[in-house]
């Protein structure tokens, strides 16, 4: 586990936030994560960047568990995280859903793709 690598400040980090965000929809964790993980990519550029943003993330779905998946907003993290279970997971629903793949693709609402 990615997790358990992190030094305790960092852990501290994503255990707050993994707690703020554990009640909400996948939907709205998808907003909050993608926003909360971008200052870790901003410290870096190019390949170092998505390491961090996405290191954040795979801590965090760590920490929260995937549990079985049940939506198109949690399928797409999963599908970001470092973790191949993770991507698995999340690649398997979207495989198994196509259109839920489709209304990510074309939802101009949907801000928790990383730029």
């Amino acid at each position: 586990m990615l997790y358990e690598r992190l030094n305790s400040e960092m852990r501290s980090t994503v255990d707050a936030f993994a707690s703020r965000i554990r009640l909400l929809a996948w939907e709205e964790r998808s907003g909050l994560l993608a926003e909360a993980a971008r200052p870790f990519a901003d410290r870096f550029d190019g390949e170092e960047a998505r390491l961090a943003l996405q290191g954040f993330v795979t801590a965090v779905l760590e920490r929260l568990g995937p549990g079985e998946v049940t939506d198109r907003h949690q399928a797409h993290l999963l599908s970001l995280s470092l973790n191949p279970e993770h991507r698995a997971l999340g690649l398997a629903y979207l495989e198994a859903n196509p259109e839920a793949a489709w209304e990510l693709l074309g939802s101009e609402e949907d801000d928790s793709l990383p730029n």
